[in-house]
């Protein structure tokens, strides 16, 4: 495992650290971030649509939106960080070696974009003394909509024999959309296009030091958004303008690693290019606007660049001791754009500009002592210090509406312990207090007759928004036995969480972030995994209460209500056979899951509810030689269950907007390695 920055196994680490083998997502209807959430226990998945969901675990979520706040995930890609104020990229998982989930804050490790933990995604390193090439093709029929299709395309080339070796990564995926749009003449719109490439390069430089170099990009075309209204049949709604997205993410990183009898010098610089687009129907508020009677569309634009560095050096143990110290650095950019233009004239009744630019600088480490070979000390820490500046031009018909320049600069230092008992072989017991925080910042952008507050005075949106910082505390055990037929994680955790940070919409649809007060959650999670001979059996589940404890004078949210979106319980269990048919190996798989009812209060005035479905898949595969073909069933019993109360901010308010799941579908895929 390598989300701790420390090799470790699995089965032996006492951490609230899960793994999905990259084996499993051939079992899965759809290869993207949302197929985690049943296999993971307490990750949620936001489902605004592809290229636009933000990630939660264990009940921290902070909003259903997406704006100025770090995610509360960090969300990776090897060494290349995926978000920061973002939604997910949503990169098709294709090719990897394993997910890892490491929950709780990580703020010692990862920095303040990990207040909820790591979910980290590990693509398979090239093989230096094999040629290999995979091509898989599918098809995906649902009810009522057209046909999908996919095509995946993996090769790896050794270029200097034990040496040198490349391993790339191509793929194109159509998903067609399900939702009607009657007045607009529409049917099974929200078509999705998601095509890309993965290319890795491994250099052997000697017996101690290889480097990897990779890069990564993707498009993701979404001609329309994928909610209904409850008002109207299910996968129904009815827009004045349709709502189409883009997701283009691209990245590269290089990561040099040295291996010695003492331990372990990792250097590393990861770059990343995401730009976002989508539009809104903003007709409803065309009063607020001074518009008329045609229909308004709100564009949204947003140009993320980062470049980070980190150096660390893993000690061996040495006696009793054994630890980790590193440096890292990063310069992060982001440009956001938003207008409200009239659709048929393409007039601008408002228009505003922000651009953030954040420095950050830390120090962190880890130091173990094992007094003994049962127990073992864990003490982190991370200092860091932060630089933002901030400027924001807006116009309302060409008058400006506001501009600010500022700076905002921040320090501080996350904490963590960890006390690791092994109570004894294969059974090992932990107790862990962390720390997550997150800067502040500012908000941009008002309308005429309009002004940002400051704090202590009045309501929000204020100017600036204040840092939130939250405290976890959970205890343990981790039991393998059987002979190893049998693992067991389980865990209870207690979360206090002050002066959230949260993305929300003015009365006019306009974005912005708040300060909501103070809350936090308690909860129990569980995973469970059998393996007998051919068999395999995986349960997971998370029992817990996310919910507003306090809420804050200038914006008042209605206290002891549930953080937004996330349910109370989820549970899923598989069952997966590895067997012969007809002289060929195969498998047969199957999972059904639960998801609970959830609650999300979008404004003081605005709570809408969500959940209480199941979800269920089968699969089947039978391997012929060079060729393999998997049959794949999702949604068993036709489910419509809304997975998410939201879709567009001017609706706030005014219609109750569900996005149900997606019918059921069946898809086949035929690989051919050679």
């Amino acid at each position: 495992m390598t989300a701790t920055k420390r090799d470790m196994d699995l089965s032996s680490a006492p951490y609230a650290l899960s793994a999905v083998d990259g084996q499993a997502f051939d079992a899965a209807s759809r290869r993207d971030t949302a197929a985690l959430a049943t296999r993971l226990a307490g990750l949620t998945v936001t489902n605004l649509g592809p290229g636009r969901n933000k990630l939660f675990v264990r009940g921290l979520a902070d909003s259903p939106l997406t704006g100025q706040t770090q995610a509360m995930v960090g969300l990776y890609l090897d060494d290349t960080r995926l978000t920061y104020d973002a939604p997910d990229p949503d990169l098709r998982l294709v090719d990897l070696e394993r997910v890892e989930l490491l929950r709780g804050p990580q703020g010692t490790l990862y920095g303040a974009g990990a207040m909820g933990g790591v979910l980290k995604l590990i693509s398979r390193a090239p093989k230096l003394d094999v040629y290999e090439t995979d091509v898989t093709a599918g098809l995906t029929f649902a009810d009522d909509t057209a046909p999908g299709q996919s095509i995946d395309l993996v090769v790896n080339a050794p270029l200097v024999r034990e040496r040198l070796a490349l391993r790339a990564v191509v793929y194109e995926e159509v998903l067609e959309g399900v939702v009607d749009d009657p007045g607009l003449g529409l049917t099974n719109t929200g078509r999705t296009l998601r095509s890309g490439a993965r290319v890795a390069l491994l250099w052997r430089i000697n017996g101690d030091w290889q480097a990897r170099l990779g890069t990564v990009f993707q498009n993701l075309n979404i001609d329309d958004s994928q909610y209904g209204f409850e008002s109207q049949p299910a996968y129904e709604r009815s827009l004045a303008v349709r709502e189409p997205s883009n997701n283009d993410f691209n990245g590269v990183s290089l990561t040099t690693t040295g291996t010695f009898d003492w331990g372990r010098l990792k250097l590393s610089s990861a770059y990343q290019a995401h730009d976002l687009d989508r539009r809104y129907d903003a007709t409803s508020a065309s009063a607020r606007f001074g518009a008329g009677s045609g229909s308004l569309a709100y564009d949204e634009a947003d140009s993320i660049r980062a470049f980070a560095v980190e150096a660390s050096a893993a000690f061996n143990p040495i006696g009793a001791f054994s630890g980790f110290a590193g440096v890292y650095g990063s310069h992060y950019t982001h440009a956001r754009t938003g207008d409200v233009l009239e659709y048929v004239s393409g007039t601008r009744l408002y228009t505003t500009r922000k651009r953030d630019e954040t420095d950050e600088g830390a120090l962190f480490g880890e130091l173990a002592w094992a007094p003994n070979s049962r127990l073992k000390l864990i003490l982190g820490g991370r200092y860091f210090y932060v630089v933002t500046e901030s400027e924001t031009l807006a116009q309302q018909r060409g008058v400006t509406t506001d501009a600010f320049q500022g700076e905002g600069r921040d320090d501080g230092i996350s904490s963590k312990a960890v006390l690791e008992y092994a109570l004894r072989d294969g059974v090992f017991l932990y107790a862990q207090a962390s720390e997550g925080y997150r800067v502040g910042g500012f908000n941009g952008g008002v309308l005429l007759g309009q002004a940002y507050g400051e704090p202590g005075g009045g309501a929000q949106p204020y100017r600036t928004f204040r840092p939130d910082r939250l405290q976890s505390y959970e205890a343990g055990v981790r039991w393998r036995g059987y002979d190893d037929r049998l693992l067991l994680r389980a865990a209870s955790f207690v979360i206090d969480w002050r002066s959230i940070q949260s993305d929300r919409v003015s009365a006019d649809g306009l974005p912005f972030t708040a300060n909501i007060g103070s809350g936090g959650n308690t909860g129990f999670e569980f995973e469970g995994a059998w393996r007998d001979g051919p068999w395999r059996m995986d349960v997971n589940l998370m029992a817990n209460n996310p919910h507003l404890t306090a809420a804050d004078d200038s914006y008042p949210l209605v206290t002891d209500s549930d953080l937004p979106g996330v349910p109370k319980f989820l549970v899923a269990a598989s069952l997966r056979h590895m067997g012969n048919v007809w002289g060929r190996s195969g498998w047969v798989s199957g999972s059904v899951g639960y998801v609970g009812r959830s609650t999300q209060q979008l404004t003081p005035e605005t709570t809408t509810e969500m959940g209480d479905y199941l979800t269920s898949e089968m699969a089947a595969n039978l391997d012929m030689g060079a060729w393999s073909a998997t049959l794949r069933l999702d949604n068993l019993f036709g489910g419509a269950g809304d997975t998410f109360g939201y879709g567009n901010p001017f609706l706030v308010g005014k219609e109750t907007v569900i996005t149900p799941q997606r019918p059921r579908n069946l898809s086949l895929s035929l690989s051919r390695r050679f």
